[in-house]
């Protein structure tokens, strides 16, 4: 899902915070900090989320004429996890757990056993299947404290949102009505009275 390709559905966000000083060099040094790292098959991990460049899932080498446009930071969103079919994975410890047992002369394995079988399963699906990728991007005007990710998803939304906040200590809140309207009220007044309406479904009772 990017921004210079595919579909145009995106979410929209407001950044919460103040900048720091020099923007280019502190973030620089945050987004090092969180970039994607391949998974590696004898490692416990199922799943990674970090950031790429925008619209290069594969490129990894981030530096300020990758990230920083004009006002505008932009970045891909990576997520990698290892998720292999039910079937299979039922069918190979099936597989795995009858030769044990035949050149044990076993009728049943012991738990310790099920879970030495468990593991080389894992480990041999992991070799032969890479895990499957994911990335999407976001624009972020930081003159104007927007931000717009390129996924509607609400799991997406939710990754994105602990990782910005880990990488930059800002948080992102969702655009709505309700909340470009407290934004956008200069009326101290008018943003209370905003803040005590109930909210209601327009269509009830039809």
């Amino acid at each position: 899902m990017g921004a210079l390709n595919g579909s145009l559905s995106a979410s929209k966000f407001y950044v919460e915070g103040d900048l720091p000083k020099d923007v280019r060099r502190s973030y620089m040094d945050r987004i090092r900090l969180r970039l994607f790292t391949p998974l590696r098959v004898d490692e416990e991990a199922e799943e990674r989320v970090g950031w790429c460049a925008m619209g290069q899932a594969l490129d990894l080498e981030l530096s300020p004429d990758k990230v920083f446009n004009g006002p505008y930071l932009t970045l891909g969103l990576r997520i990698d996890r290892y998720r292999f079919p039910p079937a299979v994975v039922k069918a190979e410890l099936a597989n795995a757990a009858r030769t044990l047992r035949e050149k044990r002369g076993q009728e049943r394995l012991s738990k310790n056993q099920k879970d030495e079988v468990a593991q080389r399963v894992k480990l041999g699906l992991r070799r032969r299947y890479p895990p499957g990728m994911q990335v999407v991007d976001l624009v972020w005007n930081l003159d104007r404290k927007e931000l717009f990710f390129f996924s509607q998803g609400a799991g997406l939304r939710e990754r994105l949102g602990a990782l910005f906040e880990l990488s930059f200590g800002l948080e992102l809140v969702l655009d709505s009505p309700y909340v470009a309207g407290l934004r956008t009220l200069a009326d101290k007044a008018l943003e209370a009275r905003l803040k005590d309406v109930t909210l209601s479904a327009f269509h009830e009772g039809l």
